[in-house]
């Protein structure tokens, strides 16, 4: 324990950077939609633009780290992303902001599937569920961090105060991680050109992947939908900004929580009654959430929201490494999470295209219910075929 902690707390600082970067977008609008002058579908698209970079940085990033090593592609990706999030504050319309936000996504892509990855590795099989959704609750502190953040009166005065802390952070983290983590590269001869294909989809895996990757789908595009535009559909609600963002922070505070304790219940009775428990408690929540209206009703729902929702993508987050050979779980894990930014993308996109169509904010979360049903049934549908799967998977 002595040996890992550091590699242990500098992960979860790394996380939480990221899901700083991730909420600031949807706590900055209501001051930064007006300001730019966007309209609800540029302002969808401003949305999904780091997603598409995530999408893209998830996949080559996974695969690169298998070549050269986690370290170094997650110190790079973490100062990219910094750098990014600080020329976003520079944005001065809606064509350079699209162009940051792509570029800032292309480093945050490259990070999580390293911080899964690591986290398994470094974790002892007991514990592998519990640390795996401990380092990814640094996503949702970072986002309630971001809530906090936007609620300062230099931030209530300028929304670009939110990027220019997002943005510093990483430049301070990225050479800590680049010092204090292992390298996280497995022996360059167990790689063979093909493997990752094998590992995916060969000896009748691709259901389980099919599987995986539509349920990080379905649960990030529930997610990425309610951490961009959650804030903005409550101011339109006539809660005050602050409240909104009070909303958010409480909706990542909540997944935090959520994360922590479904990882401890995983590794105590496995991944499938937690899992279809928790989207069946969050389709119910967002139907009480849809017609809430007092601030306080609100907040609560907000957090049960993000407590069942990260808990059920966080415990999907630990099943992925599970599936594939040491060699080229980077990419296996990698290519999981790049299936899952294309639901971050369409999550944004969706809840524009119905504002735009004069839908209200009960309405867009309303239309979230029938998603994570599927979502909760894809996951069942996993667990009941993974087990003999994974035993396959675990093979070189």
């Amino acid at each position: 324990m002595k040996r890992t902690w550091p590699v242990w707390l500098i992960c979860l600082l790394a996380a939480m950077i990221e899901g700083f970067d991730i909420q600031a977008m949807g706590v900055a609008a209501p001051r930064m939609l007006p300001a730019l002058h966007l309209t609800p579908s540029q302002a969808g698209w401003a949305f999904s633009a780091s997603l598409v970079g995530l999408m893209v940085g998830a996949s080559l990033g996974g695969a690169l780290a298998d070549r050269i090593g986690r370290r170094p592609v997650l110190a790079g990706s973490v100062a990219a992303f910094g750098l990014f999030s600080l020329l976003t504050a520079l944005a001065g319309g809606f064509a350079p902001l699209l162009l940051v936000r792509v570029l800032t996504g292309l480093g945050l892509g490259g990070a999580m599937p390293m911080l899964i990855a690591l986290a398994s590795e470094q974790a002892s099989p007991a514990r592998k569920a519990t640390m795996v959704a401990l380092i990814a609750g640094g996503m949702p502190l970072g986002g309630a961090a971001a809530g906090l953040v936007a609620r300062t009166p230099m931030a209530l005065d300028d929304w670009r105060t939110i990027f220019l802390v997002g943005g510093l952070a990483p430049l301070v983290v990225a050479p800590l991680l680049h010092r204090l983590l292992p390298v996280g590269r497995p022996d360059r001869a167990a790689w063979r050109s093909g493997d990752t294909a094998r590992a995916l989809f060969g000896a009748g895996r691709w259901p389980v992947t099919a599987c995986l990757w539509t349920s990080y789908a379905l649960a990030a595009l529930t997610l990425h939908l309610l951490l961009n535009w959650l804030p903005t559909l409550l101011v339109a609600r006539d809660l005050p900004p602050a409240s909104a963002s009070g909303a958010a922070a409480m909706f990542n505070l909540g997944g935090a929580a959520g994360g922590l304790a479904f990882g401890l219940v995983v590794d105590r009775i496995g991944a499938r009654w937690p899992l279809l428990a928790g989207f069946a408690g969050l389709a119910a929540t967002l139907v009480v959430l849809a017609g809430a209206a007092d601030g306080g009703t609100i907040a609560a729902l907000a957090f049960a929201a993000g407590f069942l929702l990260m808990g059920g993508q966080f415990t999907l987050y630990g099943l992925g490494p599970l599936y594939y050979p040491a060699a080229v779980r980077g990419a296996g894990v990698g290519a999981a999470v790049a299936a899952g930014r294309v639901g971050s993308i369409l999550g944004p996109l969706a809840a524009a295209q119905l504002i735009g169509g004069g839908a209200d904010g009960a309405a867009v979360v309303g239309a979230l219910v029938p998603v994570v049903v599927l979502a909760g049934a894809v996951a069942g549908l996993l667990t009941w075929m993974s087990k003999s799967v994974a035993v396959d998977l675990a093979r070189p």
